[in-house]
């Protein structure tokens, strides 16, 4: 069963139109018009097939931009370096422009970039260091 739960079986007819509309070696490759009359519709059904879009013919064009979808990540993903690289650019990017929110550096220091002392430090020397306080 289709997801909407009708049958996903195609009568001949329909399988010849689909084979000539989305085969890029057909003569009528992308043209609904040609590909209906060659697998032997109606004029007039021919000329509206695209326009009416019956259910047999949508499922089947929504699995097919499906399917490429999919191979298409599959093949993204059978690179790995190809993931990799993008993650580490979508992770540098993500860093560097929202550092507030994605950083995962933290680093305290003191004047000059110098370590800051912390064992002779008041209350509030503390909360000043902290930016707590003025």
């Amino acid at each position: 069963m289709s997801a909407n739960g009708k049958t996903p079986f195609l009568t001949p007819q329909q399988e010849l139109f689909l084979a000539y509309y989305t085969n890029p070696k057909s003569d009528t490759f992308s043209n609904a018009y040609q590909s209906a009359i060659k697998a032997k519709y109606k004029e007039d059904y021919a000329r509206n097939i695209t326009a009416e879009l019956p259910d047999w013919l949508q499922e089947n064009l929504g699995d097919m931009t499906r399917l490429r979808k999919a191979e298409k990540n599959l093949d993204e993903v059978q690179n790995f370096n190809v993931v990799d690289e993008r993650i580490k650019v979508d992770m540098f990017y993500a860093e560097r422009l929202g550092k507030q929110k994605y950083s995962a550096r933290t680093e305290l220091t003191g004047k000059d970039g110098g370590a800051i002392e912390f064992l002779d430090k008041s209350d509030d020397d503390l909360a000043k260091l902290a930016g707590l306080k003025d």
